[in-house]
């Protein structure tokens, strides 16, 4: 029998799947909740128990994780006679590792202090490629002592873990974050779009960018077989950037911050998703800007 804390996990999308697989692998006692049931029977693979209710996956756990795609989808698994806020569940820390807006994380974090829990808001850097190796890199925000209690949980998942601050400065770093990833999407895929409307391989961009010591780096070598062979299985969502960056720039607005650049990105990743490619890798933008939807 484990000697290690229970845990209830609930999301198990492309992220959340080999993340409570980790926490299984390292020995903890995992019980997983998943509104597509088929996903949450998966999970018995590598030992995970199933739970038939959000409150069920966290009854009697010590920590409870969630990872979600949004506010409104934990809010869903979160409320009513069904929710893991109705859960009895003494001493609870509830690690929340989606990505949402600060308010929301705040708001969660009020709810969880109501009941007498703990609350560490940590979402994550890091896609497909980086869960599956647990290479993520976890951005928290929590009280130094309540963080230190969940660092070896925390851990199992990723290869580094950055404790921002208070709660809501988790969301905030990982906000800053996403900001450069949807840039460097965009940057990518325009220079590419140019290369090929120019008669140019795009090839060649990325060639360049092996040879070059300031401009090499994992994320394009990543993104270079998305665009060169129009395989945009995802990743990361567009849909889930583009969620992102409307989180990114309510915030800023709040704080009068002008993000022109950001803005533009906005704006590309709205008519991608209204072209049907919100599903695929978020490097799809690539197909807006030059129109080969092969949808």
């Amino acid at each position: 029998m484990s000697t290690l804390r229970p845990v209830g996990f609930i999301g198990l999308g492309i992220m959340g799947m080999p993340m409570a697989r980790h926490l299984a692998k390292a020995g903890y006692p995992v019980t997983v909740f998943n509104r597509t049931k088929e996903k949450a029977i998966a999970a018995k693979s590598f030992g995970a128990k199933m739970a038939v209710t959000p409150r069920e996956a966290a009854e009697g756990k010590h920590f409870l994780i969630t990872m979600l795609t949004n506010p409104e989808a934990i809010r869903v698994v979160m409320d009513g006679r069904d929710g893991f806020l109705a859960s009895r569940a003494p001493g609870l820390t509830w690690i929340q590792m989606s990505t949402v807006d600060i308010d929301s994380t705040l708001g969660f974090a009020k709810q969880a202090d109501q009941k007498g829990w703990q609350f560490i808001d940590c979402p994550v850097t890091g896609s497909k490629k980086q869960v599956e190796a647990a290479q993520l890199i976890l951005e928290a925000g929590a009280t130094p002592e309540v963080l230190k209690r969940a660092r070896p949980l925390l851990t199992c998942m990723g290869k580094t873990l950055i404790h921002a601050g208070p709660i809501g400065t988790g969301t905030t770093l990982k906000l800053c974050m996403n900001l450069i990833v949807a840039q460097m999407t965009s940057a990518i895929a325009e220079s590419a779009a140019l290369a090929e409307a120019s008669g140019l391989d795009p090839a060649q961009i990325f060639e360049v960018l092996k040879q070059s010591t300031a401009l090499d780096c994992g994320y394009f070598r990543i993104k270079e077989e998305a665009i060169l062979k129009n395989d945009f299985k995802a990743a990361f969502s567009l849909d889930n950037m583009l969620k992102d960056v409307r989180f990114i720039l309510k915030e800023a607005s709040k704080r009068q911050q002008p993000l022109p650049v950001t803005a533009g990105v906005l704006q590309l990743l709205e008519q991608a998703s209204r072209e049907g490619m919100g599903g695929k890798d978020v490097s799809a933008v690539y197909l807006a800007l030059t129109r080969h939807k092969e949808l």
